[in-house]
């Protein structure tokens, strides 16, 4: 993930001072002007853009509006020493700037601006690097749970099968032994002893596979370690425009170890019980839907809580957890909570469910980390 600066001026001297008195304490590239910094860009990362607005060739806000629609997620940044309130204003509104800084800076003040927006764009990447494995981890699981069930459904008429061309094989051989030598029939008794030996390894070969897919779909990964605060709060943070207009949020998220399991996999069961409980909320207004949100240590595991205040679930909840099955009245395509059960089982966690008239509780738990003395910030 890039922490490179690029600072755009056509005043050399303007350059040399802030890459003097920045270089130590941040990673500072220059360029002369729009043209110059595109090419850049074009070649490697940059994190922040701080561009000077008066330019020839290509001001300020014209390279933020190239750069905005070429590179998002850099955090645009407009320094000018003209307190022109038209180039704020177009600086706004057509580059989309984070920042709006004049000339000459302090260099602290300057500093601590550089500071924030770089923490923005790690801020914005990571959360963008989330989704984009909570997605991926969606289609696998999916899929995963399918090919899961299928193989479970096949297991028995495969077995019925496999029983079925025994009792067939031992049959054969008795008929076989029965017969006196040079009988005609003896040929066509050892062909059918071929054909079912062949369906036998045939059967054989299904098994196996059954086998390696719901082996595959139980396989614990072990070794990995994430932080559930700092998932919880890019999740928070990816839905947080939402949530804002459709419940009142609570929060409490205290100091935890590190949690066993591979980061996207648990950002996604957090991810499917907040969307879990934002689809349960009737069309009411939105001071009458709460969400409660609760992250804390419980009997030597890393507990998460969501609950939300939509009443019982009724004849939904003996059916919640299954593939495919939506809660009545909410949206969604039934695999969610399948999904984030799953995830949380293979970690040897545990994912369950407590509805009465009031609301739906979904409390997942999550075993510590190997290296628990690692105690992540609230």
């Amino acid at each position: 993930m890039s922490d490179i600066i690029l600072y755009v001026d056509d005043d050399d001297a303007n350059l040399v001072v802030l890459e003097a008195a920045c270089g130590k304490e941040l990673k500072i590239l220059t360029a002369h002007s729009g043209a110059e910094a595109l090419k850049i860009m074009r070649e490697r990362e940059v994190a922040v853009l701080l561009s000077d607005q008066r330019m020839p060739g290509m001001t300020g806000v014209e390279l933020f509006e190239q750069v905005r629609d070429e590179f998002p997620n850099v955090v645009r940044v407009l320094i000018t020493a003209y307190s022109d309130f038209q180039d704020a204003t177009a600086a706004i509104n057509r580059g989309h700037v984070q920042r709006f800084l004049r000339k000459p800076w302090v260099i602290e003040e300057l500093k601590a601006n550089l500071r924030e927006a770089l923490e923005l764009y790690r801020s914005t990447r990571k959360m963008q690097l989330l989704e984009q494995r909570l997605r991926e981890t969606e289609r696998v699981y999916a899929l995963g749970i399918v090919a899961g069930g299928i193989a479970h459904e096949l297991r028995n008429p495969i077995a019925a099968v496999a029983t079925s061309l025994s009792l067939l094989r031992d049959g054969l051989s008795n008929l076989s032994s029965s017969l006196p030598m040079g009988s005609p029939l003896m040929t066509t008794l050892q062909e059918m002893a071929l054909t079912v030996a062949d369906a036998r390894q045939g059967i054989q070969q299904i098994t196996d596979i059954t086998r390696g897919v719901e082996l595959s779909q139980r396989r614990r990964d072990m070794e990995d370690e994430a932080d559930l605060c700092e998932i919880a709060r890019l999740t928070l943070s990816s839905l947080q425009g939402e949530l804002r207009q459709r419940a009142l949020l609570e929060v409490s998220i205290a100091p935890l170890p590190l949690v066993r399991g591979a980061r996207a996999k648990l950002g996604q069961v957090v991810l499917n019980l907040i969307v879990n409980a934002m689809q349960s909320l009737p069309a009411r207004p939105r001071v009458e839907n709460r969400i409660r949100i609760t992250l804390r240590r419980e009997d030597g595991q890393a507990r998460l809580d969501v609950e939300d205040n939509c009443g019982g679930l009724g004849s939904d909840a003996q059916h919640v957890f299954d593939p495919f099955y939506s809660r009545s009245g909410a949206a969604g395509r039934g695999l969610g909570l399948a999904i984030s059960r799953q995830i949380v089982e293979e970690v040897g966690g545990k994912l369950s469910m407590k509805s009465t008239e009031q609301g739906t509780c979904f409390s997942a738990a999550f075993p510590l980390a190997a290296s628990d003395g690692k105690t992540s910030a609230a």
